[in-house]
């Protein structure tokens, strides 16, 4: 399971903006943000967010993401599963990753 923290707001029923705490079920894959706006989407379909191409050349998804901008269709939802730390010789990009 993986706990989202979304940044809610309705200017018809919210006196102000806030977060909520989401937990989705990522069945252990590497997912993408955006994939997992997708699957809480469909949990809660008062969920909502931009998108458009999702190659990562419109900018469409353009969001914060714990405190940085980027776009969701790109960024890769950590939590999924285990991180390796990057001295771990497995870790991608790393002299014995792949």
């Amino acid at each position: 399971m993986l706990q989202v923290s979304v940044y809610r707001y309705n200017p018809e029923t919210d006196r102000e903006p806030y977060m909520q705490d989401l937990r989705v079920d990522v069945g252990g894959k590497d997912l993408m943000v955006l994939d997992v706006l997708e699957l809480l989407k469909a949990q809660d379909p008062s969920l909502t967010y931009r998108r458009s191409c999702r190659e990562g050349v419109c900018g469409s998804d353009g969001m914060n993401m714990n405190g940085k901008n980027g776009l969701a269709c790109i960024t890769p939802a950590v939590g999924g599963r285990a991180q390796r730390s990057p001295g771990d010789p497995s870790a991608p990009g790393s002299a014995g990753g792949a």
